[in-house]
This record gives C-alpha cells, structure tokens and sequence, in this order.
C-alpha cells in the first residue's frame, strides 16, 4: 500500500509539472503568423508579450510562417490550431475542401497604397502602365484588381508583373523595371525615400476587405470551443492593448521586425491604430467583394457564400457579454 501511495503521487506531480504554464490543460495551442513586416501580424505579437494570451487561459506556441497560404495549408493540415490570414487564403482553403472558418477580423479595408514614378499624377494615369504585382489571389493582388475596378480601369489594361513581396516590388519599380506598385505602409516610407510617389491610398477609398483575420478549424470549434472562445477575447484585448500602448508595442515590433527603422515602425503603429477593428468582427461584405472578384476565373468562388467561410459565435459572445464595452467604455466605443 505504501509503494502504490508513492507511485500515485508521482504521477500526480508529474502531472501537475507539465501542465502549461500560463494556462489550463488542454489549452495548448500552435498558432502562426504571417508576415515580419512591421503591419498586421503585430496584433499577434502582442497578445503574446504582452501576456494576453496566458492572462485568457492559453498556452501559445507562435510560430512564422512565411504567408497566409502557407499558414491556412498547415492548418489544414492538423499542425496548427490557429492562422492568422488573409480572408482570400482563408475562403479559398475552405473551397479546396478545408474543414476551416473565420473567427475574427482584425483588419477589414484594405491597408495599401498605390506607389509610382513621379510623373504619375492620378489613378487614371495607370492605364497602359506597368505594375509590379504579387501572386494572383494574394491580398496585394486583390487590392490592386479592386482598386483599378473603383476608378473604372480594366485590370486588362495594365500589364501586370509577378514579382512577389513588397520589397521586391518597391525595388522594381525604383530600378524602372516597372511604372507602379501596391505596398503596405513600409514599402510606402521606403519607396517615398527612394523619391517615388504616392498616387493612392486605398485605405481611404473604405472598400471592405477581409485583409487580416483569426483562422481555426471546424473541429476545434466543435471539440473546445472554449478554446475558441479564449482566443477571440485575447485577440481582441491585444487590439485594445496596440491603440493603448504605443511605446510598449512599438517595443514589441522592434523585436520581431529584427530592429527596423524607428520611422517605419512609427508609420505603421500610426496606420494600424485606426485600422484594426475594435469589436473583432470579420467584414462579410469584405467577403462577398472578394468572392465577387474571384467568381471572374473561379466557378467554385461564383457558387459559394459568405456564410461558408465565417463562424460569428465567438465575437457575438464578446459583444453580448459586455467584454468589448468593458475594455473601451461606452462613450469611446465604435466599430472602426
């Protein structure tokens, strides 16, 4: 009886030794993030060093992988329990047969703008020209298509070129390899450096755009919505936290930016602060703009719906229980 009680009592501390730290059994969860650019993957450094994550009962493990293609593909995959993404790469990971939804929106417009030689004047000067562009279906792809079809210009009549991210893309067009590019706030500060020129910002045009969302499986929502659930509260606090916070955010961006220039890191904690979205919600037309984009070469785009790709329970929740309200108060809360 002696030597059993003993041996219980190891298993007991063993158990108790390797439940996370931070969180709750079971509540160990892989999520990924997207990007090393001083932009939206902040809202995930956040909630992680700022301790939001442990404070909501979760024990993360982050990891960057390079893309939100890549990230929805691990996901659906069983190696992830979360992505962060680009709507675009959530919907069409769910329409080649991912069991995966949307949980959240953290950036619903479109945070690009249109970058040039000089001698563009207008969005209108860009028919004929060329444009360094990223893969098709990529979010700088979509922007650029839906930016050209608010002034009324056929993507037909540019002529586009695949070069990938956006520093390729600022390096291609300042070497004259091409006339325009779509970039982010940091390839606008350095493209502005290198004596290029702002022809647009689409962020002011308000188009509705799934650019930065919270991505889990249908599984895990059946199987731990709990977990689910926690994620979404600390997702939105870390939102709170960034428009907060400026210096210990900032601080935050150093570190996983790998020492960027203070001046990009300040331009893009200035951008995001108004872009990201207070109550978490993801925009559904956003995602109806996207699918309608899509529909023109994809025949599964043209037959699906929004309601296929999100699951609102977990942001109902956050605004039905006063938790959005509590963070911001009555009088300064909004939709932004």
């Amino acid at each position: 009886m002696k030597r059993f009680m003993l041996s219980m009592a190891l298993v007991l501390l063993i158990g108790i030794f390797s439940l996370p730290i931070g969180g709750e059994a079971g509540n160990k969860v892989n999520l990924a993030y997207v990007s090393d650019s001083p932009a939206s993957s902040a809202a995930y450094w956040v909630a992680n060093d700022a301790g939001l994550f442990k404070k909501h009962g979760l024990d993360v493990d982050m990891i960057f992988i390079n893309g939100s293609t890549r990230s929805v593909q691990s996901l659906v995959a069983g190696d992830l329990q979360f992505a962060g993404a680009v709507g675009t790469s959530a919907m069409n990971g769910s329409m080649a047969g991912g069991d995966i939804a949307i949980i959240n929106g953290l950036v619903n417009t479109l945070p690009y703008y249109l970058i040039g030689n000089p001698e563009i004047k207008s969005p209108e000067d860009l028919k004929g020209r060329s444009a360094a562009t990223h893969i098709p279906g990529t979010s700088a792809d979509f922007a650029l298509r839906l930016a050209l079809k608010r002034f009324g210009i056929p993507y037909q009549s540019i002529k586009a070129v695949m070069v990938g991210g956006a520093p390729a893309r600022v390096a291609a067009v300042t070497s004259g390899q091409v006339d325009f590019a779509v970039v982010t706030e940091p390839g606008k500060i350095k493209g502005e450096q290198a004596g290029l020129r702002m022809i647009l910002d689409m962020a002011k045009l308000n188009i509705p755009f799934q650019f930065t969302c919270t991505v889990t499986t249908r599984q895990l929502i059946r199987e731990n919505p709990d977990v689910v659930q926690r994620m979404a509260k600390a997702m939105a606090e870390a939102i709170h936290y960034y428009k907060n916070h400026k210096p210990e955010t900032i601080k935050i961006m150093q570190k996983y930016t790998r020492g960027q220039s203070r001046d990009v890191l300040e331009g893009a904690y200035d951008a995001y602060q108004e872009l990201f979205v207070a109550d978490t919600y993801p925009t559904v037309e956003g995602l109806k703009n996207t699918l309608e984009v899509q529909s023109s070469w994809d025949p599964k785009a043209a037959n699906a719906k929004v309601e296929d790709f999100v699951d609102l329970r977990f942001v109902d929740q956050l605004k039905k229980s006063g938790f959005i309200t509590r963070l911001y108060g009555t009088s300064s809360m909004s939709r932004k």
